[in-house]
């Protein structure tokens, strides 16, 4: 686990209600815009977990305010949502969702798992926490199980990494680690394990430009 990592698991821990309050400030300043990424982004889950059986256990990393994991359990999966930081916990667990205090880098995954999902998690790690991680993911997934997650683009952007506050309405007050990755930077990872690439596609995010994947074991 990176010292990266820890610095910014160390923000979250006493600012992730910060950040689910800027969150939803973010989204009524620009309701119809955050209607339409709700809406694409279910889209995208749907079809990325598509083949997997009715009821199939999906696990997702980095849950944050549930509401990914919330429209999962919608479509019928055994869903158990995740996170580290107090705050997000209980976020999810108001929303009436299987939650557990989970690290990707070194907790065991639960057992028998259809479908992983690790949504806006990697802009916060090294290249070696994202290879440590979909190893791990790919070991705790059955055969035909599928592992869905993005990553900051990094051709907008003037380096590999930095780290750093926002302005405006997503300031925290603190410094984050944010990490940013090339296409290629990522296809290089996947073609070091057993998944096969199944999906990826583009998206303007507004202030990013995100890359997206789906594989499958």
């Amino acid at each position: 686990m990176s010292k990266e990592n820890d610095q910014t698991l160390a923000v979250y821990d006493t600012m992730a209600q910060t950040h689910l309050d800027n969150s939803v400030a973010h989204d009524k300043m620009q309701p119809e815009r955050a209607r339409e990424k709700r809406e694409r982004l279910n889209n995208n889950i749907r079809e990325a977990f598509a083949s997997l059986p009715d009821g199939a256990k999906v696990f997702e990393i980095g849950s944050g305010s549930g509401n990914d994991a919330k429209f999962l359990e919608s479509l019928g999966y055994d869903v158990t949502a995740s996170d580290v930081p107090p705050a997000f916990i209980a976020a999810c667990e108001k929303q009436g969702l299987k939650t557990i205090k989970f690290n990707a880098l070194k907790d065991e995954f639960p057992a028998d798992l259809n479908g992983i999902l690790c949504w806006r998690v990697f802009v916060h790690f090294t290249r070696e926490d994202i290879e440590k991680t979909i190893a791990r993911v790919y070991d705790a997934l059955l055969p035909g199980g599928r592992f869905m997650f993005n990553v900051i683009d990094r051709e907008n952007h003037d380096c590999d990494a930095e780290t750093i506050d926002f302005a405006g309405v997503y300031r925290m007050g603190a410094k984050r680690f944010y990490a940013y990755y090339r296409k290629e930077a990522i296809e290089e990872m996947i073609a070091k394990t057993k998944f096969k690439l199944v999906r990826e596609w583009h998206e303007n995010g507004g202030h990013n430009n995100w890359w997206c994947f789906v594989l499958e074991k």
